[in-house]
């Protein structure tokens, strides 16, 4: 029988309790899941493919691309193919090997970390706890095995494995398995590597003992390198001692006076003309030359919070002070750069740039220092002092725009961060849409993508052995234009998406066919594309030889029971522009009948659509569109527009606009419609039943009601005062409080709280620490001063988003009856009676 028949008859029989009606719904909820590709194999023959929902399935399979057939496996947590013969997957208690063909398999115990030796098909499980390594076939045959591992590291372009046992450093080469071992005078906890050197180091607070042995004379030496007197290694932080150049070797350090602190564990004392943040730990960089056995760089230890970013694998960096961030009110500070070249032979001061890490690059080869400033880019030549437009003024585009989830565009960042170009003084830059190469030597331009004209965006997909691999660096991907290079290609108006392939040297875009597509993942002979999308569950498609092959569908059956269910993207018109919403239509969609609507509220909402949801009760926010749909609701997800400064006028007109466009598309029942939202989304409905007659009833979770107040609060999520956000962040507002106090309360859902008619449910978490509590607390005593129609919520061990599953269940089923009873007229669950009395 269809789900829909099932479900409302449920709904109709008399005397049936909610209780009854959510257990049934349970059940056929969790026939429900999604599917995920985790891994495939270098022929594309197999796959290994997730199904999981919130109901306990998390189930792996091993997919047979030709024939379709599944193998189920037992679950683990990582999964790679060795070969097209072996798949080895891992857990915290074993690394399995199986051959694919007899699904015969091998156990080694233990939680490892694999790397695998291409060159002679082998693979070094490390299990750093066990302090162990082993080394494999790719049958899981052990090969040999070391214990009481301190320290080690895989060379892999060397194929050795480099490790420290007490005393000893020893060096196993893969290839032939010989063994060398080298005597030391203590042990440690660091190592490092290259081509010429392997070095090792004791690390204490106040001194190093460095091990270095020179590959090429057999030779070791020992160095010992002492702390400045105010300041000590930072041993904790291993990952950030690094040698460069086999000569610079750097390392952090903290201040002593920050460490031997000592302050009253009852007493918290802050300061108005000091950064919130000088409660942290910062670390400083020093760097140490070991040919001349001395200092490169010292830091300065008058700054007080330093932070450091290199801007190649050279020794070139800045360094900048968060404690000159005193208010804090701006999301991308503004703060004086110190340019710091060639681990410290010479600086330059670089003032008032922000200092999100996409604002600024550095050009070694052209001195050039390019940074991103008022929606432009710019470059400062350090020799010459010229500074201006980096690009011809009638390219533009560049800033990140507020059409995207959590950017209100104040923060003055481009909209992607730069790219470097391998062995060129140039950049990849990119735009809303597009993708160009910037020459940093003539500062031409070059484009190399063409989205704008059919409101396609191009996105540079990246790997991650294309960052850098030192913490120090500041995260800029490098490409090499001699390679072919992928983009993701995504519809602005249709929300249709694929991929592209350039080649550089050609001039030439390969576009494959669009669709709903999300990943591709290349195979010997072809590619494999993974797509899901609102109501269309995952499907993998196979292209080899030109051809398009859809070889998996995930719920085959089950989506059959929606039938009628549908959704249409579409745009409405203000006169703040053009922007998208999408409608979804109900299960047995009739035109003929008139529908309750749903109004789901936050930003860039449409968006949702992107991803299939399967139907469940359990969502952290409490609401799940294909529960509605499957229920009798038509549901619109707007994306809703935003003037700086007027957030309500805009958010008001926007909603209504987009809700009488929806009205064109579908029957809705026009007294029956109501708004829902979270965080943001729950002061935007604050907004929307303060300020609109559109809306019988709302839901507002974990809601800001008040801008005044929360202007003046400081959230512990983000350790920054909340006016931060107030002004250059969701809300909006660009100015501070007191120059701008009437625009505070005109844009505060609580001092229009006379107009509002409709009931509302409000919900929190009293553990939030993203929004105070006290915000939807303060709306629900307006309602309940003025004398109007409203519930609380007070979920007492919750946070911003519901986590325990009960309370999920709780949460979901309570909007649901709130929402069946004002917009379907169905009879009040027992907590809402007493509001109806």
């Amino acid at each position: 029988m269809a789900i829909r028949i099932y479900i409302l008859a449920l709904l109709l029989i008399p005397g049936l309790c909610y209780s009854q009606n959510i257990d049934s719904l349970q059940a056929i909820y969790s026939q429900y899941y999604e599917t995920a590709l985790l891994t495939v194999s270098p022929s594309g023959e197999y796959a290994v493919l997730n199904h999981h929902n919130t109901f306990g399935k998390n189930n792996d399979v091993l997919l047979d691309v030709k024939t379709g057939k599944s193998l189920s496996l037992d679950k683990h947590i990582r999964y790679q193919f060795l070969g097209d013969d072996c798949l080895l997957m891992q857990n915290m208690e074993r690394s399995r090997f199986m051959h694919l063909k007899t699904q015969q398999y091998r156990d080694v115990a233990g939680s490892h970390i694999p790397a695998i030796i291409t060159k002679s098909s082998q693979i070094l499980l490390q299990n750093k706890v066990a302090k162990e390594a082993f080394l494999t076939s790719t049958d899981g045959e052990e090969l040999w095995k070391a214990s009481n591992i301190n320290t080690s590291l895989f060379d892999v372009n060397n194929n050795r494995f480099i490790y420290a046992s007490g005393d000893q450093l020893v060096i196993r080469e893969l290839n032939s398995h010989r063994l060398k071992t080298y005597t030391l005078d203590s042990n440690v906890q660091w190592m490092f590597s290259n081509d010429h050197r392997i070095y090792c180091a004791n690390i204490q607070a106040t001194q190093i003992e460095l091990y270095t042995l020179d590959l090429q004379s057999n030779q070791l030496a020992k160095q010992i390198i002492v702390s400045p007197a105010d300041l000590e290694f930072a041993s904790s932080l291993n990952n950030l001692f690094e040698i460069r150049e086999d000569k610079h070797f750097l390392f952090p350090m903290y201040l002593k006076s920050k460490l031997n602190d000592k302050k009253n564990p009852e007493l918290i004392i802050t300061y108005s003309n000091r950064s919130g943040k000088d409660k942290f730990l910062n670390h400083h960089l020093g760097i140490y030359d070991l040919k001349n056995g001395q200092w490169d760089y010292k830091p300065d230890t008058k700054q007080k919070l330093p932070v450091y970013k290199f801007l190649n694998e050279k020794g070139d960096f800045v360094v900048y002070d968060e404690s000159g961030d005193v208010v804090e009110e701006q999301q991308n500070v503004i703060l004086d750069l110190n340019l710091i070249l060639d681990y410290g032979k010479s600086s330059c001061l670089l003032p008032k740039k922000r200092i999100h890490d996409g604002n600024y690059l550095w050009d070694r080869g052209t001195e050039q220092f390019i940074y991103f400033d008022q929606k432009r880019w710019r470059f400062h030549h350090i020799k010459t002092g010229a500074d201006q437009e980096l690009l011809p003024l009638g390219a533009g585009g560049w800033h990140a725009y507020q059409a995207r989830r959590g950017s209100s565009g104040l923060a003055d960042e481009p909209e992607v961060k730069p790219i470097h170009i391998r062995n060129r003084s140039a950049i990849m830059l990119s735009n809303q849409f597009d993708y160009f190469i910037v020459d940093l030597k003539t500062h031409q331009l070059e484009r190399i993508t063409k989205g704008e004209e059919q409101q396609i965006k191009y996105e540079l997909q990246l790997s991650r052995e294309q960052y850098p691999k030192s913490s120090w660096n500041i995260g800029f991907a490098e490409i090499d234009l001699e390679k072919e290079i992928t983009f993701k290609l995504f519809n602005l108006k249709t929300y249709n998406s694929g991929f592209a392939t350039y080649l550089h040297k050609k001039k030439k875009n390969d576009l494959f066919q669009l669709g709903h597509y999300r990943e591709i993942i290349k195979y010997n002979n072809g590619h494999f594309f993974t797509s899901h999308f609102a109501l269309e569950p995952f499907r993998l498609t196979k292209l080899e030889k030109g051809k398009y092959t859809i070889v998996y569908e995930s719920l085959k059956t089950e989506i059959k029971d929606l039938t009628g269910t549908k959704y249409q993207i579409f745009q409405y018109q203000t006169s703040y522009g053009t922007a998208n919403a999408a409608i979804l239509f109900p299960v047995g969609y009739d035109s003929q009948k008139k529908y309750p609507m749903i109004v789901n509220i936050y930003e860039v909402q449409s968006r949702d659509l992107l991803y299939f949801l399967p139907p469940y009760l359990t969502v952290t926010y409490g609401f799940n569109y294909l529960h509605y749909l499957m229920n009798g609701y038509i549901v619109l997800l707007p994306d809703l527009q935003y003037e700086i400064g007027n957030v309500k006028n805009s958010v008001i007109k926007s909603l209504e606009s987009s809700t009488e466009a929806a009205k064109l598309l579908a029957p809705v029942d026009d007294n029956n419609i109501g708004v829902l939202g979270l965080s943001f989304g729950g002061y935007e409905t604050g907004l929307a039943l303060t300020n609109s007659r559109y809306f019988k009833t709302g839901v507002a979770g974990v809601m800001v009601s008040d801008l005044v107040s929360h202007a003046l609060s400081k959230s512990e999520f983000i350790t920054m005062p909340n006016y931060m956000r107030t002004e250059n962040h969701q809300m909006r507002m660009k100015h501070n409080l007191f120059d701008n106090w009437n625009t505070y309360l005109e844009n505060s859902p609580v001092y229009h709280m006379k107009n509002i008619n409709a009931p509302v449910l409000i919900w929190t978490g009293l553990k939030d620490k993203n929004v105070p509590p006290a915000q939807s607390k303060m709306f629900f005593l307006g309602m309940k001063r003025l004398q109007k129609k409203a519930v609380l919520l007070e979920y007492t061990n919750e946070t911003h988003n519901v986590f325990l599953p009960s309370n999920q269940l709780d949460l979901n089923v309570k909007i649901w009856q709130w929402f069946d009873y004002y917009l379907k007229n169905k009879r009040p669950a027992d907590w809402i009676i007493p509001l109806t009395e």
